[in-house]
């Protein structure tokens, strides 16, 4: 699991039908190594691809409006690998992020 929604190098996207995984298929993220706006032009790859939920870390606020605006729900990723996540999912527990300040999972910058 990437720590950075917009510069991860690729995505799990999986099917689900009644809380049981149909399919899957592993997508490059072709924004990760742009120069700037890869938050961005992620959330439009994923809508192109359908995607109705996303597990992440974190989002920055530019990528989450993207993702609000899509409809796409954002569930707050636990420490642990791809398929515990999706298993956590399946069984309703993970935190649905709804606002951008949960959306940056700790990042920010330091006010002195």
């Amino acid at each position: 699991m990437s720590r950075f929604f917009g510069r991860a190098p690729f995505f799990v996207l999986v099917d689900m039908k009644d809380k049981e995984i149909t399919s899957s298929e592993v997508i490059e993220n072709s924004s990760a190594l742009q120069s700037g706006g890869a938050g961005i032009k992620t959330a439009q790859l994923l809508a192109n691809e359908g995607v109705d939920a996303l597990i992440s870390f974190s989002t920055g606020p530019n990528a989450f409006e993207i993702l609000n605006k899509l409809d796409i729900k954002i569930y707050k990723a636990t420490e642990g690998s791809v398929e515990e996540n999706l298993m956590l999912f399946k069984e309703g527990k993970l935190e649905e992020i709804k606002s951008p300040a949960n959306a940056q999972g700790g990042m920010g910058r330091r006010v002195r």
